[in-house]
């Protein structure tokens, strides 16, 4: 999988899911019915292939060809883009501080008691 080292807008992440969530490689009228059955956005078949040709451009995919229809397939895995903004939010909102992420969370009320306790299992699997 390729490197990178920028972030996606929205829109390009948007499209970029889609294809990390279903089969590839996945055409553009594919893309395009996903985004409208979902109800992710109401964009056109145009703006749908302008967000890929940047995706192309910034190598998180690449196109093919079969027949007349262009397939697209992911260059940048899904667990190394999230790894990726992961580090990058850490940093710039917490001070690379884990702790200080998770305070938030917990004191802004958004961690149930489950989570709390599957937080705490996997620390300690961690730790062994």
């Amino acid at each position: 999988m390729k490197q990178f080292e920028k972030r996606l807008p929205d829109a390009e992440l948007e499209i970029m899911k889609v294809i990390w969530h279903n089969p590839t490689p996945i055409s553009t009228s594919e893309v395009k019915h996903i985004i409208d059955e979902e109800g992710i956005n109401d964009w056109t078949q145009q703006t749908i292939q302008t967000l890929l040709n940047r995706l192309i451009a910034k190598e998180f995919i690449e196109k093919g060809k079969r027949g007349k229809e262009y397939l697209y397939t992911p260059l940048v895995s899904e667990s190394d883009y999230v790894s990726y903004e992961s580090k990058v939010f850490l940093k710039k909102v917490h001070g690379n501080s884990v702790t200080s992420f998770i305070r938030a969370l917990f004191n802004g009320k958004n961690m149930s008691a489950e989570e709390i306790e599957k937080l705490e299992e996997m620390f300690r699997e961690m730790q062994k």
